[in-house]
């Protein structure tokens, strides 16, 4: 099979060699230099000449020679020659890819930007320019599967749970015990004195509540444990009920 007909195209890896190949070959069939490089960028001039040539076959593209107008106009007065050295040099790029490439009829001249370029050089100066354009393969990241957990493969809370709360047994908290609250004006508070009664929301016996953190856990009834006050728990706040 074919790789431009069953993958949309080659690597760029395949592509900068192909290249290289066809500038080998323009650089000695149309007398352009001695050498090669890869190249950066397409720096073509105003006076500069852009000819190139349609590649067809497996795959489909543009090979570009971009040259001085003097040296364009000598190669296109020649056409039979430049034909040849466009068909020899896209034989060669065609040699190290999959499938097979064939020039188009005729050369034109361009001003398209070409996707890879090579440098032509003499003596070490840049002579000519060579661009390919074929398509460029882009692999397919695989597909993953998601499937999402069932609720009923989640972990049960419950008191099995409760073990992880371990790690805060050495966690220090405020407890408080509150007889009872009012509310004052600020002036109601200045002029308190030694001897003077507050009334509280309390009633004469009613239990004693318990804080942790400012939060009700339970209530109880005040006791005197070796002439200290102390609480008796008598109720335990449910969960919902645990108000500030």
């Amino acid at each position: 099979m074919e790789r431009g007909v069953t993958d949309g195209g080659f690597s760029k890896t395949e592509l900068s060699a192909a290249a290289e190949r066809a500038a080998l070959v323009l650089a000695r069939d149309l007398g352009l230099g001695d050498g090669i490089r890869a190249g950066q960028d397409w720096a073509v001039d105003d006076g500069d000449m852009t000819l190139a040539c349609v590649i067809t076959g497996s795959a489909d593209g543009q090979l570009f020679l971009a040259v001085n107008e003097g040296v364009g106009e000598r190669l296109l007065a020649d056409a039979a020659v430049l034909e040849a050295g466009f068909a020899a040099s896209i034989a060669a790029a065609s040699t190290g890819l999959a499938g097979s490439l064939t020039p188009g009829d005729g050369v034109v001249t361009s001003t398209e930007t070409p996707g890879f370029v090579v440098e032509i050089t003499d003596a070490g100066v840049i002579t000519a320019l060579v661009g390919l354009t074929l398509p460029i393969h882009v692999p397919q990241s695989p597909a993953v599967e998601f499937t999402p957990n069932s609720f009923d493969d989640m972990p049960a809370i419950g008191a099995a749970s409760l073990g992880s709360l371990t790690v805060l047994d050495d966690v220090e908290m405020l407890v408080t015990a509150e007889l009872g609250r009012t509310t004052m004006a600020v002036r109601d508070l200045l002029s308190l004195a030694p001897g003077m009664v507050v009334e509280i929301d309390r009633a004469a016996g009613a239990p004693i509540d318990l804080l942790v953190n400012g939060r009700r856990i339970a209530a109880g009834e005040v006791v005197v444990i070796d002439e200290e006050f102390g609480i008796r728990i008598t109720d335990i706040a449910p969960i919902g009920d645990r108000r500030r």
